[in-house]
């Protein structure tokens, strides 16, 4: 079974919008080696781990990271890729025509494996997020949260010996069903045009546990971070009601 994440058409053809300038509420922090952006209140009870996408820290998925905090939880968002994301060039825009140009499916493939590897990653969260429950005993309970590839990863996060109360994926890939038949934790995930259902027919059935789907049918991939035009009123919008929904989810099932 491949455990390899391999982005969307849409995630990687998709312009990267970065937005109305927003200043981080934050901070960033070194642990353990990695830079992590840490948000909200000292004193919170409650911890959310939040892996970005493949292009990693954007002014939305800063703001979302915010807003999450300002909702009771301390929020902590590691740089996986450091300075070395991955490129938009990979896969780049259809020209004017329409035609789609060549991807290069070595570099993604490369990345993913690297970088970007899932075993890889699951065990610096898994690591990462221990040490920071050392370093707060305040701290009673986690939640995960993923962009894209960040939500792929998710779920080989949430089986029976996961830390983790709850799960919600943005615009997320799925894994094979083997993998959602481990999944022990609740998962919200919100979809946009660009996920229709056979993103993840093969992949929901087999989830033994609470899967919520929702579908923003008017918002293009990636509309909750790099790639949410927030100048546009209607993709503000959207862009509210997703994390509002992200932290009542949240809310219910870390009660």
């Amino acid at each position: 079974m491949s455990s390899s994440f391999r982005p969307s058409y849409a995630c990687c053809t998709t312009p990267r919008i970065i937005g109305p300038p927003y200043e981080p509420k934050g901070q960033f922090v070194e642990v353990d080696g990695f830079k992590i952006y840490c948000s909200g209140l000292e004193t919170a009870t409650k911890a959310l781990f939040i892996i970005y996408d493949v292009f990693g820290y954007s002014y939305q998925i800063l703001q979302g990271a915010d807003f999450l905090a300002s909702q009771g939880y301390k929020v902590f968002m590691p740089d996986f890729f450091g300075e070395n994301p991955a490129p938009m060039t990979w896969m780049p825009m259809p020209d004017a025509s329409g035609k789609e140009p060549p991807v290069n499916d070595k570099a993604l493939d490369d990345f993913c494996e690297g970088p970007g590897n899932t075993e890889q990653t699951v065990e610096k969260v898994l690591r990462l997020r221990q040490r920071l429950q050392a370093d707060d005993s305040r701290i009673q309970q986690w939640g995960l949260l993923g962009y894209c590839w960040g939500g792929y990863v998710a779920n080989f996060l949430l089986d029976l010996k996961s830390p983790f109360g709850a799960c919600v994926e943005l615009h997320p890939g799925f894994p094979a069903k083997e993998v959602a038949e481990k999944v022990a934790r609740p998962i919200l995930a919100l979809c946009s045009k660009d996920e229709p259902k056979e993103t993840y027919a093969h992949f929901k059935p087999h989830v033994r546990t609470e899967f919520k789907v929702v579908h923003f049918s008017n918002m293009v991939h990636g509309w909750l971070s790099a790639r949410g035009d927030l100048y546009r009123p209607e993709v503000q919008k959207e862009y509210q009601r997703g994390y509002e929904m992200v932290a009542e989810f949240l809310t219910q099932r870390l009660a």
